[in-house]
C-alpha cells in the first residue's frame, strides 16, 4: 500500500470541511437556510446530542446551541445559567464542577427526566465534524478563547457561527485576526438602538458601513420588533452590502409579529413574509414545518 503524505491529508481534511460551510460556497439568492433553535427540541430534550442529530436528520442547514461554562473551566451546551429548568440538578453551572453534571439527567419539554445528559461543547464538535451542519454558538462569544481553541483542537472552524453587538471598530481592535476562520454574523436593529447598556447610541447604517468595510460579513441577524419603513431600508442597506438577511421566527417581537406560531396555520402570511423581506437565513422552533414550506416552493438550500 502506497504511503500518504501528511499534506495530502491535510488537503483533503481541509477541503471536507469546507463543504460544511455554506458561505464559502455560496448561497443561490433563491435558497433559504433553515435554523434550528437548540436542536429538534420538539422530540429530545433542548440542546441534547439526541436534539442535534434529530435536526441534521430532519434536513436543517444550522442548529443554534448555547453555551454556559462549569466551575473547572469546560464548557458545556446548555441555556440557562442554572441547571434547575433542564436538568435533575439545582445551582449554578459556573458553581459547578464538570464531573458533578455529568451525573444528571436532561429533562424534556414537560420537565420529565429522560436519558440524556449534558453535552460538553467539544462532544458536539466532535459530533458534527465534517457532516453537512454548521452551528451557530450562541453566547459563544462569552468563550471566544476556550471555543477557538476546541474548534481548532477538533478541526470544526469552518463549521461555527458566533454572533454579536459590538461595533465593527471596537471589535477589530478586541479580536484582531481572530475571526479570519470563523463566521462571525453582527446583530442589527432598524431602529437605532443602544448595546451593553451604554449610552452610546448607534445608528444601524453607519453600523453596517463600518462592518462592510472592516469585516465584510456574510450575514447580519436582523431583530424587527416592528415592520417600518426604516426596516425595509435596513434590509435593502444589507442587501447591497452583498450580505445575507437572518430573520428569527421564535417570538413575534423578533418578527414584527410573523412568529413561528402563527406561521403553523398561515405560513404565506408569516414565513413567507421573511422571505419576501428578502431573508436567506431563518431561524425557527418549527424546522420540521418550515422545511416542508420552503420545499413546496422549492425555496429549500440542498446542498
Amino acid at each position: 500500500m502506497k504511503k500518504i503524505s501528511l499534506g495530502l491529508v491535510l488537503l483533503i481534511t481541509q477541503l471536507a470541511f469546507a463543504q460544511t460551510n455554506y458561505f464559502k460556497k455560496g448561497i443561490p439568492e433563491n435558497k433559504i437556510l433553515v435554523v434550528a433553535h437548540r436542536g429538534d427540541w420538539r422530540n429530545y430534550p433542548e440542546n441534547s446530542v439526541k436534539a442535534i442529530e434529530g435536526a441534521i436528520k430532519m434536513g436543517v442547514d444550522i442548529v443554534e446551541i448555547d453555551l454556559q461554562k462549569t466551575k473547572d473551566g469546560q464548557l458545556i451546551v446548555i441555556h440557562d445559567k442554572k441547571l434547575d429548568r433542564t436538568t435533575t440538578g439545582q445551582g449554578e453551572i459556573s458553581e459547578t464542577p464538570l464531573a458533578a453534571i455529568q451525573l444528571l439527567f436532561l429533562k424534556n419539554g414537560a420537565g420529565m427526566p429522560t436519558r440524556e445528559k449534558v453535552p460538553t461543547l467539544e462532544e458536539v464538535l466532535n459530533l458534527i465534524k465534517g457532516k453537512r451542519i454548521m452551528l451557530n454558538l450562541d453566547k459563544g462569544w462569552d468563550f471566544i478563547e476556550d471555543v477557538r481553541l476546541l474548534t481548532g483542537k477538533t478541526g470544526t472552524t469552518e463549521q461555527i457561527i458566533l454572533k454579536g453587538n459590538k461595533k465593527a471598530s471596537e471589535l477589530k481592535k478586541e479580536v484582531g485576526n481572530k475571526l479570519d476562520h470563523i463566521i462571525y454574523m453582527p446583530m442589527v436593529w432598524p431602529e437605532d438602538y443602544s448595546i451593553y447598556k451604554r449610552d452610546e447610541v448607534l445608528n444601524p447604517a453607519e453600523y453596517i458601513r463600518d462592518f462592510s468595510k472592516i469585516f465584510s460579513p456574510v450575514a447580519y441577524e436582523v431583530i424587527i420588533k416592528d415592520d417600518t419603513p426604516k426596516t425595509d431600508e435596513l434590509l435593502k442597506l444589507i442587501r447591497e452590502s452583498h450580505a445575507m438577511i437572518w430573520i428569527n421566527a421564535l417570538w413575534p417581537e423578533l418578527c414584527a409579529g410573523h412568529d413561528d406560531d402563527k406561521a403553523i396555520d398561515h405560513p404565506d402570511e408569516n414565513w413567507g413574509w421573511m422571505i419576501r423581506k428578502g431573508a436567506n437565513i431563518i431561524q425557527t422552533d418549527r424546522p420540521k414545518e418550515l422545511i416542508e414550506y420552503l420545499k413546496s416552493k422549492n425555496l429549500k438550500y440542498e446542498n
